[in-house]
């Protein structure tokens, strides 16, 4: 379980099976469609933070992980983490307001970070 802030009900839990479902849900949406590496990308957070692990959740090692970067690699030079969280933000936006505008949990990653936030609608 997570604790997420809602501005109306304080603190409030999001169990783990309703942020697997909020997962499922964004990765067969039409809004991610022909976006693999970018679901790759979301389910590698997702996971890392569900299993505790999200102190792990570094620029270098979701380069690694997620786009096969080799250890040794230069995140100043070679920015794909950044660039493509940029483009899964865009697209949970997009998701968010369209096809999971009623969905009941709501996964984000806040600007400058690489864990992910659920919380309820």
């Amino acid at each position: 379980m997570f604790k997420s802030a809602n501005p109306k009900q304080g603190a409030v839990e999001v169990k783990d099976s309703e942020i697997w479902n909020a997962l499922a849900r964004v990765q067969k949406s039409r809004t991610m469609i022909g976006c693999a590496k970018l679901s790759e990308f979301l389910s590698f957070v997702v996971k890392a933070t569900l299993r505790g692990q999200s102190d792990y959740l570094k620029e270098t090692m979701i380069g690694v992980f997620v786009f096969g970067r080799k250890p040794d690699y230069d995140p100043k030079a070679d920015t794909i983490v950044r660039s493509q969280a940029w483009r899964l933000r865009k697209k949970l936006k997009q998701y968010y307001e369209a096809e999971g505008v009623h969905d009941p949990v709501i996964i984000d990653l806040p600007r400058g970070h690489y864990v992910p936030v659920f919380r309820l609608r």
